[in-house]
């Protein structure tokens, strides 16, 4: 039987090396020699253990390091340990004070930022942050202009709008641009902390919060999930549900930090947990919603996990929706109706592992892992969406409800020219005319990163043929 849990011998490989290496491409390994002290890194692991002495023992972490966070070499140290001490420039997980003196492993520095390589996948994602939607595409290769096929469609909740810093009104807001797949994590939990994961290692399953319907509101459910952190702080536990993909190219440079994750609640909760983020009441005691990553309901991630391998690329826009053909789809007359019935089952294993073990029931079984009471949490079936829906704007409904179309408002309701440019495709996957909106225009509420080829332009397997499209009205 092949086996899905980290076996002793590697388990200690990793506690000695403090790291879960990163699927992507970086340099070979610096030599002591060739680290410059005073010189600035780019972190090419997942995850880095990040201490305070000059030790390899478990009880002097003191927080992880992701991907593409920058450090300053302070002190290179002798030959004879594999750590170099370090100051931390930019990082989103550890406080750059988390003790006095910081140490990491010299064998995770890159001299340049790593960039996940394409997995050539035969799916690709486009999430609309307008209309707060999450589309899986399978792409068409038979002519370079052919309609890719929708296979998932799913409602998404993106970066609160309705706060931010005290420098940056606009700092919890999603940002557009191209990215890929740099990894899962099962179960993850941010480096600091904050929030705790939906499932530790060796927890109790039933210690973990009753599905949020089982109550007699939504809002008695959630504050279920609402407790103490081991900072002793309110917060909203299992906040980044069952799996989270985290996106590349990562830092300010690239796709800031904001990954697709799950959220709080039971696959027997569905949609309903991410409706509550929308909500005030629960946000009266304490905020659930996403600070820019795009978060799904815990079924909806799980099947992306199944499907997606490391290297799958998520185009971000903001754009008007349309179609090429009129509703009904001729292309889709299979699918009306008609979802694919996923079946999944959500095991204890692999978690909290980078790429921990998929939650698709037909793997599992194929692999032969065994199936007990004692490392199952949930089984059921996820009705996957297949058939497109164009969502038009719709100003007859508030930003925060997530059917306006318009969910940072970066239009006035009646008057003014729009800020809107192009639009995309969703029956073919494509796009007419599109450009991301103007970052000034929109005062800062539409602000581009990730990979340079979706800055300005469109690649070409996105770009939709020429001929009429089908515009939705503007509800007004």
């Amino acid at each position: 039987m092949k086996s899905h849990l980290l076996s002793a011998a590697a388990a200690a490989l990793i506690s000695v090396l403090s790291v879960t290496a990163a699927n992507a491409q970086s340099q070979a390994p610096l030599a002591k020699s060739q680290i410059v002290a005073g010189k600035r890194y780019y972190i090419s692991a997942d995850t880095l253990n990040v201490r305070s002495s000059n030790s390899t023992t478990e009880a002097n972490v003191v927080g992880k390091l992701s991907r593409n966070d920058i450090v300053e070499v302070y002190d290179v140290l002798n030959e004879g340990t594999p750590l170099v001490q370090i100051k931390i420039v930019k990082s989103s997980s550890v406080d750059a004070a988390a003790a006095p003196e910081l140490y990491v492993s010299k064998d995770y520095l890159n001299e340049t930022p790593v960039v996940t390589a394409s997995s050539n996948s035969k799916y690709f994602v486009i999430q609309n942050i307008a209309t707060e939607k999450t589309r899986v595409y399978e792409r068409c290769t038979l002519t370079p202009d052919c309609p890719h096929t929708l296979i998932m469609e799913t409602d998404t909740v993106v970066g609160r709008p309705e706060e931010g810093t005290d420098d940056d009104p606009n700092a919890y807001k999603t940002w557009v641009g191209h990215g890929r797949i740099a990894s899962w994590v099962k179960f993850y939990q941010d480096g600091l902390g904050f929030y705790p994961r939906w499932y530790t290692p060796g927890q109790d399953i039933k210690t973990i919060p009753s599905p949020v319907t089982d109550s007699m509101s939504l809002l008695m459910g959630a504050q279920k999930w609402l407790v103490r952190n081991s900072q002793g702080k309110k917060s909203n536990y299992g906040a980044f549900g069952w799996y989270a993909a985290k996106l590349s190219p990562e830092g300010e440079d690239g796709v800031n930090y904001q990954w697709i994750h799950g959220t709080m609640g039971w696959g027997k909760d569905g949609s309903k947990p991410i409706e509550i983020t929308r909500g005030k009441m629960i946000n009266f005691f304490s905020n659930p919603g996403s600070h820019g990553c795009t978060r799904l309901e815990n079924r909806a991630v799980a099947y992306m996990r199944a499907i997606l391998p490391v290297g799958t690329d998520v185009y971000r826009v903001y754009a008007r929706e349309a179609s090429r053909e009129a509703a009904p789809y001729s292309r889709y007359r299979n699918a009306y109706n008609n979802p694919y019935r996923w079946q999944y089952m959500l095991l204890t294993n692999g978690a909290a592992e980078t790429n921990g073990l998929t939650a698709d029931a037909e793997y599992i079984r194929s692999q032969g892992i065994r199936v007990t009471s004692a490392n199952l949490i949930e089984q059921g079936v996820y009705e996957v969406k297949r058939y497109p829906t164009v969502y038009g704007l719709d100003y007859t409904r508030s930003a925060s409800s997530g059917k306006s179309g318009d969910r940072y408002e970066i239009d006035k309701k009646n008057k003014g020219p729009t800020n809107f440019r192009g639009y995309f495709l969703v029956d073919e996957g494509r796009f007419v005319n599109y450009q991301h909106p103007s970052y000034s225009a929109t005062k800062g509420a539409v602000k581009t990163g990730g990979l340079p080829e979706f800055r300005t332009s469109v690649p070409e397997f996105l770009r939709a043929a020429p001929g009429p499209i089908q515009v939705p009205a503007i509800n007004r």
